[in-house]
């Protein structure tokens, strides 16, 4: 077991690796590059309104067991809001809620599919088709998909162009920030087995009650108490190597740290321009990161004068803006205390990503006018755009092949972060996976899980269905 790990990223994969190695008593030193912990899923203070706001809404499913299971390492499990009700809305009026009926999973969501207005009929039974072709696939024969996009996979199971664009493709662009013809189709067909049909509470969806980074503030606390260090606002500069093994870091300060071991926990674009040339020649794991590009995601921030959304959220079938959630209210003071704070999403945005920001905060106000109509009546006090442009990374046809494992030759270097090998797409909770992996490693934690926690058991109903795959 080692004495000392230096973790490189306070993201959700650095943070996930440093609570489990302080908990179980290692002393780790955590170096993050901004002022907040929480990486891509974090918050800032908006001058203009004097609210905490995320860069981006960022939500889970009652399948991210691990992620779950960090919130309650931290405290913070009853901050989250479990949604059982999802509504979705169309151009035509339709308002459709995905709800579980009294039904043992995989038939729990059915009856709430086959009332979905803006399906025909034809399209409904599609997708009871395509979901029962997707029952009965091996996770053999899935994994195998990663060579085809998902849209492939789709017209192959004689999916109408109608359910691809108006449910398929729906869920699929916020579950992978990536479009179903570019998103590799055995990423989709995990979101639809492990999210939607193997147990009836996963696809269940959690959302923060608070800001992002109200949730992670309480790893640096457990961090320190176990004897560790938490050093925000420090840069690594270069990741120093000899042989095959990591010496040292140096920090952008000049300043050099060493430790038995080190967690990267960084993006893989930053792995890549700090590791040192020998450690870039010397562990292969580091050879793919080339193939890596990334998906962005807006964040669209509007503050209403009065109530517009009269739901939790809205989630768009038919629009550019494809999700809003209701975050709040008004403060009272910069504010008004009956303003509704409402946050828009759009995933995959390379479309408008380069637009100027009132382009799209105007396309927004349009959107929400179109499916709310009462929008027209209130004024829009205060609109921000904020542009993720590395916010995942792109689960593409091929990429698979190129994702690292924790462990290489270079021995006491292990690797965490979404883009890693964690058997997830990017996704908060293969974040987490890694990082618990990671920790595993270093501490050497014996166990044939990895230190993961179990994922949700699939129903008897649905194992017999799966039984039957060819």
């Amino acid at each position: 077991m080692v004495s000392s790990v230096a973790i490189l990223g306070g993201g959700l994969a650095g943070l996930a690796a440093g609570v489990r190695l302080a908990q179980q008593g290692t002393a780790v030193t955590l170096i993050e590059t901004s002022r907040r912990l929480g990486g891509r899923a974090t918050s800032h203070d908006d001058p203009q309104t004097g609210q905490t706001v995320d860069n981006c809404q960022h939500v889970l499913l009652g399948c991210c067991t691990n992620l779950v299971d960090l919130y309650r390492r931290l405290g913070v499990a009853e901050m989250i809001r479990w949604e059982a009700d999802l509504h979705f809305f169309d151009k035509l009026g339709h308002h459709d809620i995905l709800q579980a009926a009294p039904l043992p999973a995989p038939l729990h969501l059915s009856p709430s599919m086959m009332r979905f207005g803006c399906l025909t009929l034809r399209e409904k039974v599609a997708v009871s088709r395509g979901m029962l072709a997707i029952m009965r696939l091996k996770p053999s024969v899935r994994e195998q998909l990663n060579a085809i996009t998902f849209e492939q996979w789709l017209l192959d199971h004689g999916q109408p162009r109608g359910a691809i664009d108006k449910f398929w493709a729906v869920v699929i662009v916020s579950a992978l920030n990536q479009w179903p013809s570019t998103a590799a189709a055995d990423s989709a067909l995990q979101v639809f087995q492990e999210g939607f049909l193997a147990h009836r509470d996963a696809y269940r969806m959690g959302v923060a009650d608070v800001p992002l980074s109200q949730l992670y503030d309480p790893a640096r606390q457990l961090i320190e108490q176990a004897g560790g260090t938490v050093r925000l606002g420090t840069s690594i500069k270069t990741i120093k190597s000899e042989g095959d093994r990591v010496t040292g870091l140096e920090l952008a300060d000049g300043e050099r740290l060493q430790a038995d071991a080190y967690i990267s926990a960084l993006p893989f674009d930053r792995l890549a321009k700090v590791a040192d040339a020998n450690l870039r020649q010397s562990d292969d794991r580091l050879a793919g990161l080339a193939h890596f590009t990334h998906s962005p995601i807006l964040g669209i921030h509007l503050w209403f004068d009065r109530p517009v959304v009269p739901h939790p959220h809205m989630i768009y079938v038919d629009s550019p803006l494809q999700w809003v959630f209701v975050k709040g209210t008004g403060d009272g003071e910069r504010m008004p205390a009956n303003a509704q704070y409402l946050h828009g999403v759009i995933s995959a945005a390379d479309e408008w990503v380069g637009q100027p920001a009132q382009a799209i905060l105007d396309m927004a106000v349009a959107e929400l006018t179109a499916y709310l109509p009462e929008t027209a009546e209130a004024k829009l006090l205060s609109g921000r755009v904020i542009k993720e442009k590395r916010a995942t990374f792109a689960p593409v046809v091929g990429l698979n092949a190129h994702r690292p494992g924790v462990s290489g030759r270079v021995a006491n270097l292990l690797l965490a972060g979404d883009w890693t090998d964690t058997g997830w797409p990017a996704t908060m909770e293969g974040a987490v996976r890694s990082g618990y992996r990671a920790a595993a490693a270093a501490t050497a934690e014996p166990g044939d899980d990895h230190g993961l926690v179990a994922d949700l058991p699939a129903a008897a109903l649905y194992r017999l269905v799966a039984a039957t795959a060819l």
